[in-house]
């Protein structure tokens, strides 16, 4: 027994070293691009590599904003950032809405083709987008979506609904039969049924799905590079500006920083649900 025991307890340290390094190696990343924000260029420059020893200084998050007087004075970041709130707010709303009752239906309806749906919904998600780029440009160039924010609305669903709907219909299924019976004999129609009875029952799955849609959506690149113009790019693409023969990396590391936070704070706060929803639709399929 002391022996046995001895090889779990070695072998839970290894599991925690193993685990730590892993994560040391993932966090680091984030940990020098969060100092470089930082620092001058001096600093950011320096070898060997300061990690912590240095000047602090917020002038590159003055500079991104626009607020530091011996700075250019001009800068587009806030607009790419109110852009990106404008477009993947819009487009998150349509998700939850149009995704909601599309899972819904795959989940409780009978109709014919509904497995053929559901599989065409991940079909569409493994598509490379690569493969659409060209099409829809020429799309949108004749149609005159090109460079307007309905037009990328549009396409951030193409990213958000099928992943969105795949995940909430597992959540669907695994809600009782009997609240939903029990609702339309008390005189729920289905909508009303669906958003004042179903729908809070499976909240924590609904707000991981979104949570995710989300991450997709706000970190898409190719799209808005392709089908967007200078005044309308989202803020991940116009990080882009700060690339270049002479690229100002503290600017473009604060730019990063300001890009990466509003997905860490909204999954900080709401991962009370996240636990929950992404456990929750695991029951049924």
């Amino acid at each position: 027994m002391a022996v046995r025991s001895r090889k779990f307890r070695l072998g839970d340290v290894l599991t925690y070293i193993v685990l730590l390094a892993w994560s040391a190696f993932v966090l680091f990343p984030l940990f020098w691009i969060a100092t470089m924000s930082f620092k001058r260029e001096i600093d950011i420059f320096a070898y060997p590599p300061k990690f912590l020893a240095f000047d602090w200084s917020p002038d590159n998050y003055l500079d991104v904003f626009g607020l530091l007087q011996d700075g250019s004075g001009s800068t587009n970041f806030p607009r790419y950032f109110l852009n990106s709130i404008a477009i993947v707010g819009g487009a998150l709303a349509l998700t939850v809405l149009l995704g909601t009752i599309a899972a819904y239906a795959l989940a409780r309806l009978n109709f014919r083709g509904r497995d053929a749906v559901g599989f065409l919904l991940i079909l569409i998600r493994m598509v490379p987008v690569l493969t659409v780029l060209l099409p829809l440009y020429v799309m949108y160039r004749d149609t005159g979506l090109y460079n307007t924010y309905l037009g990328l609305i549009l396409v951030y669903l193409f990213i958000g609904i099928p992943f969105y709907t795949w995940l909430v219909r597992g959540h669907v299924a695994a809600v009782p039969k009997e609240i939903e019976e029990a609702a339309i004999i008390d005189g729920c129609g289905t909508f009303r049924m669906l958003f004042r009875v179903v729908v809070p029952v499976m909240m924590p799955g609904l707000v991981s799905a979104a949570l995710l849609a989300l991450i997709y959506m706000w970190n898409n690149f190719l799209f808005a590079l392709i089908l967007a113009g200078p005044d309308l790019l989202p803020v991940t693409t116009g990080l882009l500006n700060y690339l270049g023969y002479s690229s100002d990396y503290g600017n473009l590391a604060a730019a990063c920083v300001v890009t990466t936070v509003p997905v860490i704070l909204i999954g900080i706060f709401i991962q009370r649900y996240i636990v929950g929803g992404l456990s929750g639709g695991a029951v049924k399929g």
